[in-house]
Order: structure tokens, then sequence, then C-alpha cells
């Protein structure tokens, strides 16, 4: 059953702040963790969190097919397959736990001598990698009832458990460095975390969907083969997904020294956060893409297409923006002089690529619920592989620079060329369509607001980081309206309907 207008609205407002804490409250944090740790420790911190995110690759693709197997089941009124779905996902996840707890243990000998960890800190950064194993392995779990949670569209549900996440976990972290503890404490408190939440979530689920009872009985043969049949490209593109975000600052700490991770890192979060601000949104296209196609709607695919893309580009492109032409005033007064020049040069790099990404995350959302994401598979590989040679080529020759130039270069011929043609080929829409109607028009609504931004760049003083803030709230009018105008159709049938409620 697809959310009515108010509910898809509600689900996108809710993701939205659960998006907007989870940047703000980092962003805050950042400066303090860096400052209490110091450069080489913070670096050794980001080399234990990439390292071991590379056992996300165990994932395999799973929440996705959760998502989209339980959406499809609800639509055509089967409870029985959505029961036997959950049981087969929910015992491969019990198998993935238990080897990524084995692969941690191995992963917490190696660390210290592969990035070169001084002897005093080894036994922590030890003592961090197999914490933050844990944790991933109680992450991955909760996969399962947060996939459930997202199929039946109560992503209010899973905004508010994240909210509350970000929220307890910031201060845990405040705690624990005021107290002066280091990385293997922050480790310990993210593991904690992870638990209370697939609890949380497990709970969640077990409520509003009771008719999942009885899930734990064994898994049927056919159910794990239909996973494997979707999960298995899932899981490459996850491969993929892991290498282009995970190794540059694997690449930077086995290259350069630990200190310049953490250069390299604040640009790399910067970008993150920006992505985040977007996948909020294009995640809850999944379970409607997959509810559109089991009802043969391919007209309303066309059009999730076509304003999900003018969506995912009217939030990016004004954040964008403002890295590009202030990112380093902004992260001078945010983490410091010293930052400003080396991070805010990676940030104008990696947005080259990063906006083109975003552009296409409505394609790939769609292209999961209509379980037609195999294509996909090959050139996240090739962009992948790409990535990772040339980072490691051009590191060598031009020092951090090159490793994100390595990550632009691959991702720009990937997202300007493969994801249109396959978008064409999907849903039949044209070219024109796909980059007037679905890219251009966001994007001339941008220019307003990159104008007034120079502006502010070129001729105010800004002493502070709240004055940057005011500045930046002043001009938001410039980004506002063109965006209103541009979904003036959308606000037109939405507003009414709200004014009405209200009264």
């Amino acid at each position: 059953m697809l959310p009515t207008r108010g509910q898809f609205a509600r689900n996108v407002v809710l993701n939205w702040t659960a998006m907007l804490a989870g940047i703000v409250v980092p962003f805050f944090l950042s400066p303090y963790t860096v400052h209490c740790l110091g450069n080489a420790v913070y670096g050794i911190w980001i080399l234990v969190v990439s390292s071991v995110s590379y056992l996300h690759l165990l994932d395999f693709g799973l929440r996705s097919a959760v998502i989209t197997f339980i959406a499809k089941a609800r639509t055509q009124g089967l409870p029985d397959e959505s029961r036997r779905v959950v049981s087969g996902a929910f015992w491969i996840r019990v198998l993935t736990s238990v080897f990524i707890l084995i692969l941690a243990l191995i992963a917490a000998v190696v660390f210290p001598r592969l990035f070169h960890v001084p002897a005093e800190l080894r036994a922590a950064a030890r003592a961090a990698v197999w914490l933050t194993g844990l944790g991933l392995a109680f992450t991955l779990m909760s996969g399962v009832p947060s996939a459930v949670l997202a199929a039946q569209h109560r992503f209010d549900l899973l905004s508010y458990v994240m909210l509350s996440r970000t929220l307890v976990r910031a201060a845990g972290f405040v705690v624990i460095l005021h107290f002066h503890h280091g990385i293997a404490a922050l480790a310990a408190w993210e593991a904690s975390i992870a638990v209370a939440l697939c609890g949380i979530l497990g709970l969640l689920c077990a409520k509003q969907y009771p008719e999942l009872s009885n899930f734990l009985r064994a898994p049927e043969a056919d159910v794990i083969r239909r996973l494997w049949q979707y999960s298995a490209y899932a899981f490459l593109i996850t491969v993929g997904g892991v290498l282009i975000y995970y190794s540059d600052n694997l690449v930077v700490g086995l290259f350069e020294k630990p200190a310049v991770v953490t250069f390299y890192a604040i640009a790399a979060n910067l970008i993150l956060y920006t992505r985040e601000a977007v996948a909020a949104m294009s995640n809850t296209f999944v379970p409607i893409a997959s509810s559109y196609d089991a009802q043969g709607k391919k007209e309303h695919l066309r059009s999730l297409l076509v304003r999900g893309s003018r969506a995912s580009l009217a939030v990016c492109l004004p954040i964008g923006i403002i890295l590009f032409v202030r990112g380093g005033t902004f992260i001078g007064l945010w983490m410091g002089r010293d930052y400003a020049e080396l991070s805010s040069a990676l940030v104008r790099i990696l947005l080259l690529n990063q906006v083109l990404s975003i552009a296409n995350l409505t394609i790939n959302g769609i292209s999961y619920g209509l379980e037609k994401h195999r294509p996909i598979a090959s050139w996240i590989l090739i962009e992948a592989v790409s990535n990772l040679a040339l980072s490691v080529f051009l590191v060598q020759r031009i020092g951090v620079y090159g490793v994100a130039w390595g990550t632009v270069i691959p991702g720009v011929v990937i997202n300007l060329v493969c994801w249109p043609r396959y978008a064409k080929k999907l849903l039949d829409v044209s070219y024109l369509d796909y980059f007037w109607n679905g890219w251009g028009w966001a994007a001339l609504t941008a220019i307003p607001f990159a104008l007034a931004c120079s502006w502010q760049e070129n001729h105010l003083s800004t002493p502070t980081l709240l004055v940057f803030c005011l500045q930046t709230a002043a001009i938001l009018p410039f980004c506002i309206l063109p965006s209103a105008l541009l979904f003036r159709r959308e606000l037109a049938r939405y507003i009414p309907q709200r004014f009405r409620l209200a009264f």
C-alpha cells in the first residue's frame, strides 16, 4: 500500500530532520574530537573506521532485497511470503555477523603493523578495531527489521530512531573525550549504541508487523535462492561502493603520514554529509518503485525519476555551492585555519563527481525497486578498480591531491555516460527529458544562490562561524524561492490539502 501525499511528505520531512541532525551534530563534534585526540590519533581513528568499513561488503545487498520483496508482497496481499523472506534474511545475517567478528579479530592483530601505529597506541588500536567490528555486526543484524519498516513506508519510525541514535552517540563521545579517554572507549560506545539500536528496531518491527511472528523458523531453500539472486549483484555494487567511498583514507594512510589522513577525512566527511542530505529522501523511492512496478504503472515511474532527480539536486546544489565557493572560509572557522587551504582544495575536487552522483541517486533507487540493478554492478566495479588504481598511481606523483583526482575521474565518466543510458533503457526516458527536465531546471534555479554566495565571499568579512551561518541564512531566499517555483505543482496540491486539514 502506497503512502498518501501527506504521508510521503511527512516521511521526507522526518528523514531530512534525522539527516540534518546527522550532519549538524558531527559538524560540531568533529573539531572537538580532532582537538581532543590530536591529528595523529584522530588519523588512526579514521583508519580504524575505514578499515572495518570494508566488512560492509558482507552486507550482500540483503537490506535492499528485503525492502523490495516485502513491499511487493504487501502490495499483493501475501503475508506468508513476507514471513519467509524475513526468516531467510535473519539467518543469513546471523551467520554473517559471526564471520565479521572473526575477521575483525584478525584485522585487530595486523592493523598496527600495516599502518605503522606507534607502540604506545597499538593496544588501543587493536581494541578499537575489534569493538568497531562488533558494532558493525549488530548494525548489519539491525538491517533486517529496518528493511521491514522501510518496506511499510514507516520512515517516520526509522527517522525517530536514527535521530535518537545521533544525539545519544554524540553525548557519549563528548563525555568520553572530556575525561580524556581514547579511541578504544569511543569504539566501545559505538558498539553499545549498535547493540541497543538492533534491539529497538527489532521491537518496533514486531509491534508494527505482527504477521511476521515465528520468523525464527528454519529458512527455506527457494527463499535463500531468491534473496541471493537479487543480492548477488547488489553485493557486487556494495563491493564497488566500499572501494570508492572508503579506500581513499586507506590509500592516504599507506602513502602519507597518519596526520595527513585527518586533512583528507575532513574533506571526505563534508562530501559524505552532502550525500546523506539527499540519501535520506531517495531511500523512500525504493519501496515506492517496487509498488509501482507491482501495479504496472510505468508512467508513474518516469515521473518519479524526473521529479526525484530534481529534488535531489535541489537539496544538493546549494550545499555544494557553499562548499565550492566558501569552503576555505567555512573549514577555517570550523576546524581551524591550519586545515582550510588543503581540505578546501580537496573538497572542490571531490565535489565535481559528487554532484553528478547525487543527480543519479533516483534512478539508482528505482533500479533496485524494479530488481533491475544487475547491469549496475559492472560499471561500479570498473569505477572502483579504476578509482583505486588511479589513486595509488597519482598519490605517488602529486600527493594527497592525486587520491582525490583518482576518485573523481572514473566517477564523472560513469555518471555522465552509464547512468543516463540505463535510465533511457529501463524507463524509456529520452536524454533530453533526463538531462533537461531532471537536471537542467534544478541547475538553473541554483544560479541566483551561487551568485549571492560568490558576492558574500568576495565582499563580506566573516570573523566567526556564527557570522558565516547568518550570512548563509540571509541568502537562503535565493535558493528557496526558485526551488518553490520548480516544484510549484506539487506545492499547489500539497499546501491546500494541509490547509484544509488544519482548519
